[in-house]
């Protein structure tokens, strides 16, 4: 098993279309945005055993709004510019966790990213381990969730060269 790393410009819309719904099976995402930022992403990270994708991670273009509004958040609003893309959508299939499937996903999404800044959000305890492993730091301050006032938010972040 390895990661494939593809523009979304060549993914056929076969391959389109399965990463879109695995990320909806995962929750967590805005049903009605998430076509147009898988479309304008980076790099879209794909993991398959055989035949069946069984991860999935990205580097998003995310809406000009939505940045500004995670660092202000976590208190670090001044530091926005630095982190342009966002590290999102790492998945992992149920039956492939903790096999080192979701920091493999991880690791080739921050190599295609190509040295930008990148910031990532996550409420996992999973996420936040695994994260410094792949050269991010924690920012600012944990906050409330909007989608899920029960979870708390850290911001993580990782300098470009």
């Amino acid at each position: 098993m390895h990661a494939s790393i593809a523009k979304p410009a060549v993914m056929t819309k076969t391959d389109r279309d399965e990463f879109i719904a695995f990320v909806l099976q995962a929750g967590e995402v805005n049903t009605a945005t998430l076509p147009d930022l898988v479309d304008r992403a980076v790099a879209l990270v794909m993991m398959r055993d055989g035949a069946s994708l069984i991860g999935t991670a990205a580097i998003k273009a995310p809406n000009i709004t939505y940045p500004p509004k995670v660092f202000r958040k976590a208190k670090v609003e001044d530091q926005v510019a630095a982190y342009p893309f966002e590290l999102g959508w790492v998945h992992v299939h149920h039956t492939y966790e903790r096999q080192g499937r979701g920091s493999a996903l991880v690791a080739a999404a921050v190599e295609a990213a190509e040295g930008k800044g990148l910031y990532a959000t996550t409420k996992s305890d999973a996420m936040r381990w695994m994260l410094p492993k792949h050269g991010f730091t924690a920012l600012g301050e944990p906050y409330v969730s909007a989608e899920d006032p029960n979870a708390e938010l850290t911001l993580f972040v990782r300098p470009g060269r």
